[in-house]
């Protein structure tokens, strides 16, 4: 963000369509955004339209690297989200705090 609304401060109500801040961007651009597009043979076709593989099954020492792998990313965003501060909901409650999966 390149600058707030004029009053705006932590913790003001704000509704759809109000003005919260400024992008710092000149000119027609309308900010950040994401332009997908799937190519077959250098045309442009409907991605629900097209057959992808399949991802592989993993099995036995191959799984069991990948879930011991899995879990070690978990516990590094447990430990750092512990010091980060979320905002809140809009009836004052915290969102849920990460927990361990079972399974």
């Amino acid at each position: 963000m390149h600058k707030f609304a004029k009053g705006l401060k932590g913790g003001s109500r704000v509704e759809q369509g109000d003005v919260i801040g400024y992008v710092g961007t000149t000119g027609r651009s309308t900010g950040p955004h994401l332009h997908y597009e799937v190519l077959v043979n250098d045309k442009q076709v409907n991605p629900n339209s097209i057959d992808l593989p399949t991802g592989e099954q993993l099995a036995g020492k191959e799984l069991k690297r990948f879930k011991a792998l899995v879990e070690k990313a978990r516990q590094q965003y447990v430990s750092l989200s512990k010091s980060f501060k979320f905002a809140a909901f809009n009836d004052g409650s915290e969102p849920p705090k990460p927990t361990k999966k079972s399974g």
